[in-house]
């Protein structure tokens, strides 16, 4: 019972740590969409730092032992193109387009800035557990199945950044009223952040914890049993 409870609390700290990581990473994407369709400079610095976040993770998947590498080099692939499509990206051209352009083109910035986001932030934590763990500590995000779980909560929360984004048409609104739908926006948004963090976290906290636990070692040649052990 006290190692259940014990397990109980570890998710539920997990729970609260991946809200909160939700509610920053929404904050940073919103503000991330706001920049880059109305500010040249900060669209041509954003679209920089997305080269550089996708030329590291492609790096790192490489020379790793990352698992289902493919996976992750098409996710950074898709930072790399969101990269350069902040170059070509202005305020005039985003307010022409149809809602039925704008809002997946959004939702496409948002998941490569959430996906950037949150494998920044992992490979950070992994990182720093490393230094102030035991060597035998395992890492934030380790198996296969961690590793999908990341990338849909990535998919899933930077879809729907850009899609709310995209659909109250916060580009679109002046300079004094765009702090008033930026608010709304986020108002949206945070509470979303929050629960699909929370839950992404909560569960991978899970799959750490179960591991090994309820599998069984298989007998080698030497420990096979013998009439006599009975």
């Amino acid at each position: 019972m006290v190692g259940d409870s014990q397990k109980m609390w570890r998710m539920a700290l997990a729970f609260l740590a991946g809200s909160v990581i939700g509610v920053l990473v929404s904050f940073t994407v919103n503000c991330t969409l706001v920049e880059i369709s109305i500010n040249a400079f900060f669209a041509v610095y954003f679209g920089i730092l997305f080269l550089l976040i996708a030329g590291l993770i492609l790096w790192r998947v490489k020379n790793g032992d990352h698992p289902r590498p493919l996976l992750l080099m098409g996710f950074s692939s898709l930072v790399l193109v969101s990269g350069f499509l902040c170059f070509v990206l202005e305020k005039d051209w985003f307010i022409k387009m149809s809602p039925a352009l704008k809002v997946p083109l959004y939702s496409i910035l948002g998941i490569a800035v959430c996906f950037a986001l949150l494998f920044s932030i992992i490979d950070l934590i992994n990182y720093c557990c490393g230094l102030c763990q035991h060597q035998e500590s395992k890492p934030l995000v380790e198996t296969e199945t961690q590793v999908y779980l990341v990338v849909t909560a990535a998919v899933v929360m930077g879809f729907i950044f850009g899609m709310v984004f995209g659909l109250l048409d916060v580009e679109d609104a002046d300079m004094g009223h765009l702090k008033v739908a930026l608010l709304r926006e986020e108002s949206i948004c945070y509470p979303i952040g929050a629960l699909l963090g929370g839950a992404a976290s909560a569960t991978n906290q899970y799959l750490r914890e179960a591991g090994d636990e309820y599998s069984f070692d298989t007998l080698k040649n030497d420990d096979e049993l013998d009439d006599d052990d009975f």
